[in-house]
């Protein structure tokens, strides 16, 4: 548009695309979704939305289907992966709100006459990349691919519920017992590694998967259980990522939604054991899962590890001291201390909760006060 300097166009643009930073904190997330799934896609999407309105502000001219389609795809993903489509179209309307009042908020004097000339650019950009979303997901309906993943997720609703799935007498047989496997995502996974986890899991036959804040919870034929670990492989343990995963069997459909929470308990263990990407089932941390299933035993230990909240140097240290297998030089290496320190504190917690980590029976008391705490956190 001829009416807007290209200096000021240039500085809006510059100051719109630092303001994406903030549009996590309005725009709703995605429930049936892990955060570091897409937040790096999100952003992206936001910085090409941002680049393409810039681009029709200069140029007077709408951008083309071609030049949209990468901001389409990203938004037909989320829809294929579970994210309702008025949701979707919800966010752009959220966003551009956001975005806007935050260019009104920064602008002062003559400046602000833009506002004028962004306002129908605005308008029409927004309705044009929500119309073409609406028609891509349109269109993707028809392929025959979405009636499958939609079928798939029925089915993993079904079972996760407890509810015999409606397409269990169709030609794609269900597995009469499956290994139910539920995978825990920490903020800081590596969205890459995640796609690829999850892609090979999709691809195990008679495999059913299910998405949500968390991770997702994944149906494993009893008969495929081996094929579990063989997604996870990686050739440097580097390559790890914030994945924690808890298994449990269900040897019939009915036993599913039981396994299910059984397995969430144990990937949540496993997370603050520091024990990613390897499948744990709760006969593998069977002290630490009685201990964080047992609402009684929280009550009991909780108030010991509660009696050193103002020291939590002290809590590091035990912490620490529990990882290095009881070794106070170990100890004192992690904690970059000199080992006087480590027996000072270990026996500054034995004063103050009347439990010794010198003694084997009291550590255990204690370690499973630590375990309670990090329960309930």
């Amino acid at each position: 548009m001829s009416s807007l300097e290209p200096g000021l166009l240039d500085a809006l643009r510059e100051r719109v695309l630092h303001m994406i930073g903030g549009l996590p904190t309005v725009v709703p997330p995605y429930t049936q979704l892990p955060s570091a799934l897409v937040e790096a896609e999100f952003a992206r999407g936001a910085r090409l939305n941002v680049e393409l309105f810039f681009e029709a502000l200069t140029s007077g001219e709408l951008p083309t289907a071609e030049r949209l389609r990468p901001v389409v795809d990203l938004a037909v993903s989320r829809v294929r992966e579970g994210v309702p489509l008025a949701q979707m179209l919800d966010t752009y309307r959220v966003a551009a709100t956001y975005l806007w009042s935050e260019v009104d908020n920064s602008l002062a004097g003559p400046d602000r006459a833009v506002l004028l000339d962004m306002g129908p650019v605005m308008m029409q950009y927004v309705a044009t990349v929500t119309s073409q979303v609406a028609l891509a997901c349109v269109e993707d309906v028809n392929d025959p691919l979405w009636e499958q993943r939609e079928r798939r997720r029925a089915v993993a609703d079904a079972l996760l519920e407890g509810r015999e799935p409606a397409w269990a007498q169709e030609n794609a047989p269900i597995a009469a017992s499956f290994l139910v496997v539920a995978f825990q995502v920490g903020d800081r996974a590596n969205p890459l590694r995640l796609t690829t986890v999850r892609n090979n899991l999709e691809r195990i036959p008679g495999a059913f998967l299910r998405l949500d804040s968390t991770g997702w919870m994944a149906l494993i034929p009893d008969s495929a259980r081996n094929a579990v670990a063989r997604c996870l492989h990686v050739d440097d343990a580097h390559d790890r990522t914030e994945l924690w995963i808890g298994a449990a069997d269900a040897d019939r459909h009915t036993d599913i939604p039981a396994a299910a929470v059984e397995a969430r308990a144990v990937s949540g263990i496993c997370r603050r054991m520091s024990r990613p990407e390897l499948v744990t089932a709760a006969r593998d941390v069977l002290l630490e899962f009685a201990l964080a299933t047992g609402p009684a035993a929280h009550r009991q230990l909780a108030p010991i590890v509660a009696q050193l909240a103002e020291q939590p140097a002290l809590v590091e240290t035990l912490n620490a001291f529990f990882d290095c297998e009881f070794n106070q030089l170990a100890t004192a290496r992690r904690l970059a201390v000199h080992r006087n320190t480590v027996t000072y504190r270990l026996a500054n917690i034995a004063t103050t909760t009347g439990f010794d980590p010198l003694r084997p029976r009291e550590a255990m008391v204690l370690y499973a006060a630590l375990l309670a705490t990090a329960s309930s956190d």
